[in-house]
């Protein structure tokens, strides 16, 4: 799970479907952490997501050498 920091730190409602209390909201959607990131919020992505996205991208390369 991501989690998203506003612009504003006392942001508290829903934006792109996230809700956010005190301007910190979570997601694990990829195309709502990207938005959020080309949006100017600050993403901060757990280290276990980035490496099952690594090991996820291993996997099939390993399957097309056999």
């Amino acid at each position: 799970m991501a989690k998203i920091s506003a612009p504003n730190r006392e942001y508290t409602g829903v934006s792109a479907g996230v809700p956010f209390c005190n301007g910190v909201g979570e997601t694990n959607n990829p195309t709502l952490i990207f938005w959020f990131k080309e949006h100017g919020y600050i993403v901060e992505e757990s280290k276990n997501e980035e490496l099952e996205e690594i090991e996820g991208e291993k996997k099939p390369l390993s399957k097309a050498k056999k």
